[in-house]
């Protein structure tokens, strides 16, 4: 297969994609199984457009270290609230959250880390719900996997949006529950049933607003990353960790970007990968990947870390969850920005991407609308999905033959 784009940004990253071999920036956000009642599995759907990269994040409980959903708090996104009729919103949210928080691994970390009490903080730990989701994810079992595609999973670790912005009350103990999961996921993960481990654990989301986490002084969370990422390596000395998920993936300089490398690097911290987050809203020009992803590469080499991985784990044309947006993720247009982004990000310092979201919550690809009658279509009932599985083809002869801006 062959593609043509022409790159106009006279600046983008001569080095980047110099290896002349396409880059895997096609992962999701996103789970392949139901994520809540009345949402889709959509396995074959995930197979067929060759999903290799999941990123765990915003699974309502599924993975959540310490969620605390409450109904009606005042900072609350509610994005699966989107498609429920305003009569039954009350109701929804109550469900929602008691839904919620029934799945999150450790259900008394708040109260256990308030005390200062590790034994309460995990008490009735809860990795069932986990289990069971990242065994089918990662299942390569051909009556579901006939392609026998081998999927990896980053760890987002932390909370599901609306699951509590609170700072943990104890970086030691938190960091505690932490170890817990990577021994479970990373070391013991044959015991547990997964074919792979994880190795990729990226610490908190979206550090820089304040629904995730309600301090702004970046030092607090420098010191956080420090306790969970050292414990992580004491446990697993393979598993790479690394942060924040910044949301404001433009603004390299920033407290979250070039302020994280810069702790790293004085107090001798693990960092073994950078991520952060683009939303092209603002001009919807698929091109300006390349100058985040350009000026992320500036603030990696200024800190030394020029060979540390560079991850976009959400990326999406717009970052407002209204009822529009969903319809408008899912068109042609879209569709249109999301190929020009796969392409884009092979000439920038983006060395894996995560698109928000893969499945069918908001923001996601698929939708309710019944399938084709056409069983060779039956996968695709949106455009955003056929960009993936056309971009995924690629990899059939994955060899870029031209580093030219044209």
């Amino acid at each position: 297969m062959v593609f043509s784009i022409n790159i106009i940004k006279g600046s983008r990253n001569s080095g980047a994609g110099a290896s002349g071999i396409l880059k895997q920036v096609n992962g999701v956000n996103g789970i392949p199984i139901s994520i809540a009642p009345g949402f889709p599995d959509l396995q074959d759907q995930f197979n067929q457009m060759g999903i290799t990269h999941i990123r765990l994040h915003d699974g309502f409980g599924i993975g959540d270290i310490d969620d605390g959903f409450v109904a009606n708090r005042g900072t609350n996104q509610n994005q699966l609230m989107v498609n429920v009729p305003t009569a039954s919103q009350s109701k929804a949210k109550t469900f929602i959250a008691d839904f919620v928080n029934k799945r999150t691994i450790f259900p008394y970390a708040a109260a256990g880390m308030k005390a200062n009490n590790l034994a309460l903080a995990s008490q009735n730990a809860n990795f069932e719900p986990t289990d069971s989701y990242l065994k089918r994810i990662l299942d390569n079992d051909a009556s579901v996997n006939p392609g026998n595609i081998q999927r990896d999973v980053l760890f987002r670790v932390g909370r599901t949006l609306d699951g509590g912005y609170e700072v943990p009350a104890n970086f030691d103990i938190y960091a505690a529950l932490v170890g817990e999961v990577v021994r479970r996921y990373g070391v013991n993960y044959q015991a547990v049933g997964l074919p792979r481990k994880i190795t990729y654990w990226e610490i908190w989301n979206e550090p820089d607003l304040t629904f995730f986490w309600n301090n702004n002084n970046p030092q607090v969370y420098y010191e956080f990353y420090a306790k969970v990422a050292r414990m992580i390596k004491s446990i697993d000395p393979s598993a790479k960790v690394g942060g924040c998920g910044v949301a404001n993936g433009y603004n390299p300089g920033g407290a979250y970007l070039d302020g994280l490398l810069n702790y790293c690097k004085t107090t001798n911290t693990p960092i073994d990968f950078l991520s952060w987050h683009y939303y092209g809203n603002i001009t919807a020009d698929p091109q300006n990947v390349i100058d985040v992803g350009n000026a992320i590469q500036t603030s990696l080499n200024k800190y030394g870390y020029g060979n540390i991985e560079s991850l976009c784990t959400e990326w999406n044309s717009s970052p407002f969850g209204k009822l529009y947006t969903m319809s408008n993720v899912q068109s042609a247009t879209n569709a249109a920005y999301i190929a020009s982004t796969l392409i884009c990000m092979q000439y920038c310092k983006t060395d894996k991407a995560y698109y928000y979201r893969g499945d069918a919550s908001s923001f996601g690809m698929f939708n309710d609308n019944p399938q084709p009658n056409n069983k060779a279509y039956k996968t695709f009932c949106t455009y955003a999905a056929q960009s993936f599985n056309l971009f995924t083809r690629l990899f059939e002869t994955p060899y870029i033959l031209n580093q030219s801006n044209t």
